[in-house]
């Protein structure tokens, strides 16, 4: 079953959503380009929806698994990592796209690998010691100074230079744009860096960090999370920042992480963003990890620790429900290769899908949590160009962002490589802030490959004056629940904490239950599910 959208959107406002208010006074709207590419599906659209068709079918046989993993996300493989390191053999995860990594997915094409979604780590420190005991199984934590920080791997920090950004017709070291920039915007930027200090050092009446990794760290004071009752805009206005250019730079780092306008964001996860990634403060924040496949390499690793024999791609959940006494639990899955229904009595499931889902799958649970939190959707598209377009200014870097823009720009894939000519993956991602979730996947869904190639590319020759010149493939993936929204009061109200809790032989693992859409978080809560699960598995 083939969901249609709601609402009907012309190519002229398709594209005005893309690329923002700047188009809406053109007489002729950018032509298709005459290059090739596809929309791209990581997961079948028509086989995801059917999870919302009650079944009667008779699974034609029925199996007992100690344990079953649904979802093949971060979270689902991080579970599944725990529970294979700690001596748990018989277990099986169940993904629904055609390989495991969610919205961690990359792709190669022609020998180069990129990103289709998540593509840096921010390198974790002593408050995440699961996460960096996987990355010290795979070298990227080399040794522990002598201070006992961690050391990381050369080549997997990201190469100078890191971020740029195109303001006024020129590229411009850093994210902010400094040129041009006045007395009165500087006091304003140093004056916002001040308030984060203050919050890198501010502890609760609990002793704890006010913002932290992962957040099950962070204080339960009521007068930190009462932060979350405000927008971040809000939270600038009453401090009086009203400078342009540090509104635009927390726009984007909102846009960034959330999907996001900061009149939406909750002021407690907008800070959050600024500084939990800073042990201290006036100390640098965390530097980032990444690769050409971005975290799609971190995907490959835990798939190789796991063994890809347990792990079963094209699997569609139908039904989640108590089996017997309710001690165990019965997992309905569809194998879409096979057409095969089977049923799955299992000591433990973990669920690691989108929370979402389970007023679709989950029935006969006493206690269940309808959580369903707003998410947002997204835009990522792969540019293959032959040679490296022209730039006026900063030379090109990992991460090059356009001011003013609708989107976050692009990321260089081959950035890692050190190659600085010859042919390269400009990664673009758009996440669609300007519309309620629903509204904006209705957007998105409606959207063809010829519309949204044409908006990638008119912005980056908007850039690049010969770009055109250089491009030569430009593929798209629609994700229409790319990541959960902390929309203003949704954190600190209790639904999202009674989500996380076991239902019987349930337990819950995914990035949603933190709020935010974080790699952190999601290897966090796949870790703490499958150490939930361990005492209850007989081996």
């Amino acid at each position: 079953m083939v969901l249609k959208p709601a609402l009907s959107f012309t190519r002229r406002d398709v594209l005005v959503g893309l690329l923002g208010a700047s188009w809406a006074g053109c007489r002729r709207l950018p032509s298709s380009p005459e290059l090739s590419g596809e929309l791209v599906e990581t997961t079948s659209a028509a086989l995801a929806h059917r999870m919302r068709e009650r079944t009667t079918l008779v699974p034609t046989r029925t199996e007992e698994v100690p344990v079953v993993i649904l979802g093949g996300g971060i979270a689902g493989l991080a579970a599944a990592w725990w529970l294979q390191k700690s001596g748990i053999e018989r277990f099986e995860l169940l993904e629904l796209g055609r390989a495991p990594g969610g919205t961690s997915a990359s792709g190669v094409r022609d020998g180069l690998e990129f990103p289709w979604g998540a593509h840096y780590l921010p390198s974790p420190g002593d408050s995440q010691p699961e996460l960096v005991q996987f990355l010290e199984q795979f070298g990227t934590v080399s040794r522990r100074e002598a201070s006992g920080a961690l050391e990381y791997s050369e080549t997997e920090l990201c190469a100078a230079p890191k971020e740029r950004v195109y303001f006024r017709g020129i590229w411009f070291e850093g994210l902010y744009p400094r040129a041009g920039a006045s007395p009165a915007e500087l006091e304003q930027l140093g004056r916002f860096e001040r308030e984060v200090d203050t919050l890198i050092g501010v502890r609760g009446g609990d002793g704890r960090r006010a913002l932290a990794l992962p957040i099950a760290e962070c204080s339960d004071d009521p007068k930190l999370r009462a932060l979350d009752e405000l927008s971040m805009a809000e939270w600038l206005d009453r401090l009086d920042f009203d400078s342009p250019r540090l509104r635009w730079l927390v726009d984007y780092a909102c846009r960034d992480d959330f999907g996001l306008r900061p009149s939406e964001t909750s002021a407690w996860a907008g800070l959050h963003y600024f500084a939990a990634r800073t042990d201290a403060p006036d100390e640098d924040s965390a530097e980032f990890l990444t690769w050409p496949a971005g975290n799609g390499e971190l995907v490959r690793r835990l798939v190789k620790a796991v063994g890809a024999s347990r792990m079963h791609c094209e699997q569609l959940v139908l039904g989640v429900e108590p089996e017997g006494d309710g001690r165990r639990a019965r997992v309905l899955v569809l194998d879409a290769k096979s057409n095969e229904l089977r049923a799955l009595i299992a000591e433990r499931v973990i669920y690691a899908l989108p929370s979402f889902t389970r007023r679709y799958l989950l029935s006969g649970f006493e206690n269940s949590v309808d959580y369903h939190p707003p998410y947002a959707p997204w835009l990522v598209a792969n540019v293959h160009l032959k040679d490296r377009p022209r730039s006026v200014g900063f030379p090109t870097a990992w991460d090059n962002v356009i001011y003013g823009s609708n989107s976050l720009g692009y990321v260089v894939a081959t950035h890692q490589l050190h190659r600085e000519r010859g042919p390269t993956v400009w990664t673009y991602y758009l996440p669609m802030a300007d519309r309620s979730a629903a509204s904006a996947r209705a957007q998105l869904e409606s959207l063809s490959w010829a519309d949204a190639s044409s908006a990638v590319v008119a912005e980056l020759a908007s850039c690049h004056p010969d770009f055109r010149e250089h491009a030569r493939r430009v593929d798209v993936l629609k994700w229409g629940h790319g990541m959960v929204r902390p929309e203003v009061g949704t954190l600190f109200g209790g639904t999202r904490q009674a989500a996380a809790r076991p239902l019987g032989p349930v337990h819950f693992a995914h990035s949603d239950l933190s709020g935010m859409a974080l790699f952190e978080e999601a290897f966090f809560h796949g870790t703490r599910a499958a150490k939930e699960v361990l005492g209850g598995v007989r081996l």
